[in-house]
């Protein structure tokens, strides 16, 4: 990251809606709503509470939510999307946002994070890979490509089956 560029990482709010949908629209197209992690989505609002924007010049260019889900029956975040502006890509403000995401889940005494992701990009934030373990996911998943990161407990470790369910209110 060129430190002389100035960032601004913050909760998301709700007027901020509109300019997370455009950069959504443009990171992943239409195509985002079939793919299976859509489904955790579709009926739940995000945690806008813990949901991070970061902001350059007065401007939204990057974004990461955050949903309810349940693994193994526990609480769990589902992190993604996660998406930068085309203009700032390439230059770490993405893993800015996730590290300090993911530092202000564990704070808040989050204990597991999942996401479906690429290994070289997210282990750089400290995710790995679930691995040889039976995973129950929400329709069809690459599981090499389920990753995860646990702060206090050990629900991935511990288990040889991971079920991974919507939350229910």
């Amino acid at each position: 990251m060129n430190m002389t560029e100035t960032i601004f990482i913050r909760n998301e709010q709700e007027n901020d809606k509109d300019e997370i949908d455009k950069l959504y629209g443009s990171s992943f197209g239409p195509g985002r709503y079939a793919k299976s992690t859509f489904r955790y989505r579709e009926k739940y609002d995000h945690l806008i509470d813990i949901s991070k924007v970061i902001i350059h010049q007065n401007r939204l260019i990057g974004s990461v939510r955050f949903w309810n889900i349940l693994v193994n029956g526990e609480n769990s975040l589902l992190l993604g999307p996660i998406a930068m502006h085309w203009d700032f890509r390439g230059r770490g403000f993405g893993m800015e946002l996730l590290k300090t995401s993911i530092m202000n889940c564990k704070n808040l005494g989050h204990n597991l994070i999942i996401l479906v992701g690429d290994i070289p990009y997210y282990s750089k934030a400290g995710f790995k890979r679930i691995g040889q373990k039976k995973i129950s996911f929400e329709g069809p998943v690459n599981y090499e490509r389920v990753l995860y990161i646990e702060f206090n407990k050990t629900i991935i470790r511990d288990n040889t089956e991971i079920k991974i369910k919507k939350f229910i209110d």
